[in-house]
């Protein structure tokens, strides 16, 4: 989630060229329902990454992670998740 406007997610992700979609949260209702937003709610995201499942039941929650090395630890999550039978 991203409070920026779509079009810059869509330049963010082609630049990247990613292969999935990016929500945007301009009106900051999903940021302000999960409580990822910075300070009062007019701020940005923290960066925060939840795994949720398919009946929207939060597996996993990381509060404000860094970049660096997060996506291979929120992968081998989902596997063991997934290997568990949870998603």
């Amino acid at each position: 989630m991203s409070v920026d406007p779509v079009a810059r997610l869509e330049k963010f992700r082609d630049k990247y060229d990613l292969k999935f979609r990016l929500a945007g949260d301009q009106d900051r209702t999903v940021g302000t329902a999960y409580g990822t937003l910075k300070g009062d709610a007019s701020g940005p995201h923290e960066r925060d990454t939840f795994l949720i499942a398919p009946d929207r039941t939060i597996l996993l929650a990381y509060r404000r992670v860094g970049a660096k090395g997060h996506a291979a630890t929120v992968l081998d999550d989902a596997r063991g998740l997934h290997e568990e039978g949870h998603i």
